[in-house]
Parts: structure tokens; C-alpha cells; sequence
């Protein structure tokens, strides 16, 4: 009876330790299969989570373990801004690419970046791509509109919203102080935000005297604060912006009569030319189009973004 109590502890020992090989391995083949990998970055999933009404987790071309990171910015609108609750980054642009990466079964991570790392705007430079895109920080930028010259250095994703939302216009002062017209702009000075689409080689396509505009008549801002500043300040004659950002603001008005259209094709994800994410991202946006779940992340455009300045559903969303 003495030696069978003294082994007791030993066989417990030797059982506990026996179960806990077992837990670790197969904690370590679930952690090996496919899809199950948190694709979601920001405060919370945007409304689209994997157990939500529509495209589901299909794994489309799922074959690798790779970490797909795609570059991300924040201008304060609907479509990338900072949650002042979470500190994330949150908006229509991170709810698409969740759910495309998520009906891909693709690892997806969001990396946090000026926009000139993208796609850089010099004035009196010829227009560039960013450092980040080209150096390989990440493997695209998100978001962004497909435009002539960007076209010659990075290739395009399909779009995934439209251009009507993105149709340019030019603002003024309230009241016109500078007597501000668009059929000439000779001798006017415009402001710009830093690598938009709504750039000056955009007004130089325009059927409107006074193009293309001298180095010394561009000034590029940052982002739109600065903008509606510089003209508040009059610092410019107008500024050059998409009209749905500004168009209910009480700080500039739109010059009436003139609105112009600078992209080819709606917001993309922007790849270096040697990058094969389209492969999967494609297919994946296809699905997700089609189903209902698009559907509702363009409704959040207004009941989950709408806090901040931005296009309509109708505007950006195809179908809709």
C-alpha cells in the first residue's frame, strides 16, 4: 500500500504532462489551417465580420501564409478617418479591404502612412511614386483613384467604388472677395492637397484659359484643413478639391457652372507593377460585389461614417 501511494503523484504527473503535449499540438495544427488568421485591423471589423449576411470566407487562390500589408492614411472623411474612441483607423476603405481579404482567406494587415509615401506631388516636379510604394513597405496603397499618370508607374486592382463621387470643382472665399472665375484662370493662384487626383496636371486638361498653370501659381497642402485655410487666408485664389468634401461647409463655396473629373476609374488598390495581389483581390472584390454584404458596407458610407464629410452611397458605390 505504501509504494502504490507513493507512485500515485508520479502517474498524475506524467498524465498531466501527456495532455498538455497533446493540447500543444493541436493547438498548433489549428493555428496552421487556412482562413483562420485575424485579418482585421482597426477598432472593430466595420460591420464586416465573418458571420455576417453575405460573401463568406471562400479562400480564393488560399495557398500561402504570407502577410499581405497595404498602406493606409487618414484625411478625416468617410472613407479613412481616426476613431477618437479606438485610436484606429476606421472607415468604407477599411471595410472593403477586410472583407475582400477575408473572402480571399488572406492574412491582411494595415500599415499606417503618410499618403506621399504612396504618391508623391511636387510642385514644379514631375509626379512620383512614393517611397513606400516603391521600396516595398507595404504591397499596395488603399483606396486610391486610378489616374492617368499614375498609371505609368503602378498598377491598378479593379476599382471598387465609382468616380461620381470624385467629380473636382474650385472654391472660393464665401462672398467671391477675389472675383475668382473658372473660364480663366490667368495669373490665379490654386491650391491643391498633396497627391490627390484633384491635381494641376488635372486642371491643365481642361478646356479653360490660363493652363497649364506656372509653378509659381500652385500651392500644395498636406490636407484639406490646410486647404480651406489657405483660403480663407487668401492665400489663393481658389482652391481645386472634390466637391463632396466641402460642398455643405460654411468656410468656402463652389465656384458654380464647372465641375471636372480627374480619375479614370474609382478608388483601386494601387500596386507596385511586379505585385501579383490583384490575382486573388480581384476575384475576391468580384464575390463581394455581388453579394449583400457590399450592399451594406456601402450603407455605412452615412449610418457608421457619416460622422465625417464624404460621397454618398449613390455617389461611390456601384448598383447601388
Amino acid at each position: 500500500m505504501g509504494d502504490s501511494g507513493s507512485s500515485l503523484p508520479i502517474i498524475v504527473s506524467v498524465l498531466a504532462l501527456v495532455i498538455a503535449i497533446i493540447a500543444v499540438i493541436l493547438g498548433a495544427v489549428s493555428l496552421s489551417q487556412k482562413g483562420t488568421n485575424n485579418y482585421i485591423i482597426g477598432g472593430g471589423d466595420g460591420g464586416s465580420s465573418a458571420g455576417s449576411t453575405g460573401a463568406q470566407t471562400d479562400g480564393i487562390n488560399d495557398d500561402d501564409d504570407r502577410i499581405w500589408v497595404v498602406a493606409i492614411g487618414h484625411a478625416a472623411e468617410s472613407l479613412e478617418y481616426i476613431d477618437e474612441l479606438s485610436g484606429q483607423i476606421e472607415g468604407f476603405d477599411v471595410d472593403i479591404v477586410n472583407a475582400v481579404c477575408r473572402i480571399a482567406g488572406k492574412n491582411c494587415r494595415f500599415s499606417a502612412d503618410v499618403y506621399t509615401r504612396c504618391w508623391d506631388s511636387q510642385v514644379g516636379e514631375a509626379q512620383r511614386g512614393g517611397v513606400g510604394l516603391y521600396s516595398g513597405f507595404y504591397d499596395a496603397c488603399t483606396g486610391w483613384f486610378h489616374t492617368y499618370l499614375r498609371d505609368r508607374t503602378f498598377q491598378f486592382s479593379d476599382p471598387f467604388s465609382t468616380i461620381e463621387g470624385e467629380k473636382v470643382g474650385f472654391f472660393v472665399k464665401p462672398g467671391n472677395p477675389r472675383n475668382f472665375t473658372y473660364q480663366d484662370i490667368s495669373g490665379k493662384k490654386i491650391g491643391f492637397l498633396d497627391g490627390y487626383s484633384s491635381d494641376e496636371s488635372c486642371v491643365a486638361r481642361q478646356d479653360i484659359q490660363g493652363v497649364p498653370i506656372p509653378p509659381e501659381n500652385v500651392i500644395h497642402y498636406l490636407d484639406r484643413e490646410q486647404l480651406v485655410a489657405g483660403i480663407q487666408n487668401e492665400e489663393v485664389d481658389a482652391g481645386f478639391d472634390p466637391v463632396v468634401y466641402l460642398k455643405d461647409s460654411d468656410m468656402v463655396e463652389v465656384i458654380p457652372g464647372f465641375t471636372a473629373q480627374c480619375a479614370i476609374a474609382g478608388q483601386s488598390m494601387m500596386m507596385r507593377k511586379d505585385n501579383t495581389m490583384w490575382e486573388w483581390w480581384n476575384p475576391a472584390f468580384a464575390k463581394l460585389r455581388a453579394s449583400t454584404e457590399y450592399k451594406r458596407i456601402c450603407r455605412d458610407l452615412l449610418e457608421q461614417h457619416g460622422h465625417f464629410p464624404g460621397p454618398s452611397p449613390e455617389e461611390h458605390c456601384f448598383d447601388y
